[in-house]
């Protein structure tokens, strides 16, 4: 297939899947208390995670969303917050709204336009972002016609980049190793709680919508010459023309774990909860429930690392390496 008959097709499949996902009375009211709140400075709300599909999604999780926004000043009156978002980025917060007597919850993440468009392209100082926004997602708020198409062009570029990073941890991969090595990509550039079977679930979530993006991804390699076809199903990667080898993706996944913790401090401040937040998070995905006493709570920051170290020697808080 020609280069320039893949990037309509590869544009095309990713607008259609915006506009797909599981619309409920939660996704309405998420919708409504965020465009009160961002007002005419709200470009579009980005749904993704494991909500977006019932096969994925638990009863315990928590819907995902990414906020993006013209500009951090209009976010607030309080200089010194407006300002900090500006330091690695996005923002993390915790939204808990209650309808009819009901709680509802969700997670997002604030950004603005051109920090996405960075966080997403070639420059990109780590995963954090790239590694979300090459997994399906769905748009559930836009506020015109050219947001739609930038944050398009924001998921194109960072399938593209995500898959071409992937190569260096490949040598001869079908497509379905070829997907789940890209999914996998922001697994290895985080200290997560999810256990292996997250990147699995996501993408049978999703099965149809990833081989035939991907498809499409490896003609477009192959359209570059970073890859070559050696049978019916398989390919091989040109080692000597990949953008990153195995020891320089290296060096960039551990930058992006370093990145990754260093935003922790901000989580803390911006998420209100997040202490519960994050042992509800470990109950439901290992079973183990850690009670931290009242007197510990205002001094967790100090005393919690015997916790993560414990967990962390468990295998439960994982820092995921690349198969060689």
């Amino acid at each position: 297939m020609a280069g320039k008959e893949i990037k309509p097709k590869l544009s095309n499949l990713i607008r259609d899947s915006f506009s797909r996902y599981p619309a409920d009375e939660e996704i309405e009211l998420f919708q409504t208390w965020l465009k009160n709140r961002y007002r005419e400075n709200l470009r579009a709300v980005i749904f993704f995670g494991s909500c977006l599909s019932e096969k994925s999604r638990s009863e315990t999780s928590f819907k995902d969303f990414i906020i993006v926004v013209d500009k951090y000043r209009k976010t607030s009156w309080n200089p010194a917050q407006w300002l900090s978002h500006w330091m690695l980025p996005p923002d993390l917060f915790h939204l808990s709204l209650e309808k009819d007597g009901k709680k509802h919850e969700c997670k997002y993440y604030l950004i603005s336009l051109k920090q996405l468009q960075d966080a997403t392209g070639e420059n990109a100082k780590d995963l954090y972002l790239m590694g979300r926004l090459s997994k399906r997602i769905a748009i559930i708020y836009q506020r015109d016609p050219e947001s739609l198409e930038l944050i398009a062009q924001a998921q194109t570029q960072a399938i593209q980049r995500a898959s071409e990073l992937s190569l260096a941890f490949l040598d001869r991969f079908t497509l379905e190793g070829f997907i789940q090595a890209v999914m996998k990509l922001s697994y290895l550039a985080e200290t997560r709680l999810e256990d292996d079977r997250k990147v699995e679930s996501l993408y049978q979530a999703h099965l149809e919508f990833y081989q035939n993006l991907y498809r499409l991804i490896l003609d477009d390699l192959l359209e570059k010459k970073l890859i070559e076809k050696i049978g019916e199903r398989e390919f091989k990667v040109i080692s000597e023309k990949i953008p990153l080898q195995k020891d320089d993706l290296d060096r960039f996944l551990i930058k992006s774990r370093k990145r990754f913790k260093a935003r922790w401090p901000k989580m803390i401040l911006t998420v209100d909860n997040w202490l519960e937040q994050l042992l509800g998070k470990l109950e439901r995905t290992y079973g183990i429930k850690i009670e931290i006493p009242a007197w510990e709570r205002p001094i967790i920051l100090i005393t919690g690392w015997r916790h993560y170290f414990r967990l962390k020697r468990e295998g439960k808080i994982r820092e995921h390496k690349a198969e060689r």
